[in-house]
């Protein structure tokens, strides 16, 4: 290779690096980055969010390496996956943390053909949401509120197709959930606006 061309390559390379740390840390182009599978930028960018949420860097953090492993199509696609999941429910010991880890946790059994211990998981849910729900309304920031009634409302409709009453009443509680998504989606801050979309 030329020297023009490594000298381009640096130069490209502190262009973007510079790009991306005047670049702000927001959620919703971090989310871009990774359904645009631009996982170096998307990962650049969740350091910079570090800082300012940790709680929010971790959780997109999951989706990054959920979708790197996603996109991977080997068989041990889900290693690195499942590492990241493994340390984010060790140390994130806030009950929205594991709200939001069992949700990725769900994702994994459905995927590896685990389905079957999906329903398992709806118990320590439900325990935890009900454990954290008081906490959350009493302590948090409203962005923390609004992520937390977008994960119930998630939960509550894969609750709803694995139980037997959804068969029942199923639209009535799907609509219910639905319609506190979509008050969200028109009325929430910024970066919750695009998880729930």
């Amino acid at each position: 290779m030329k020297i023009e061309n490594y000298i381009i390559m640096i130069l490209f390379s502190l262009l973007l690096s510079t790009i991306l740390h005047a670049a702000p840390a927001d959620t919703t182009s971090i989310i871009d980055n990774i359904y645009n599978y631009d996982f170096f930028i998307a990962t650049a960018r969740l350091s910079k969010l570090n800082e300012k949420d940790p709680l929010k860097s971790q959780a997109l953090n999951l989706e990054v390496k959920w979708w790197m492993a996603m996109e991977n199509k080997h068989q041990d696609r889900f290693n690195g996956f499942l590492k990241t999941l493994n340390h984010y429910e060790v140390t994130e010991s806030s009950g929205l943390s594991l709200i939001i880890s069992s949700t990725y946790r769900m994702r994994y059994y459905a995927c590896t053909n685990r389905g079957y211990l999906i329903p398992f998981l709806f118990i320590k849910i439900q325990r935890q949401i009900d454990i954290t729900e008081d906490s959350i309304v009493k302590n948090s920031s409203v962005e923390d509120q609004e992520l937390f009634v977008l994960y119930k409302s998630f939960l509550g409709l894969i609750q709803n197709g694995y139980s037997f009453s959804g068969y029942f009443n199923g639209n009535e509680i799907e609509e219910g959930l639905i319609d506190k998504i979509e008050a969200l989606i028109r009325n929430g801050s910024y970066s919750n606006r695009t998880v729930g979309r």
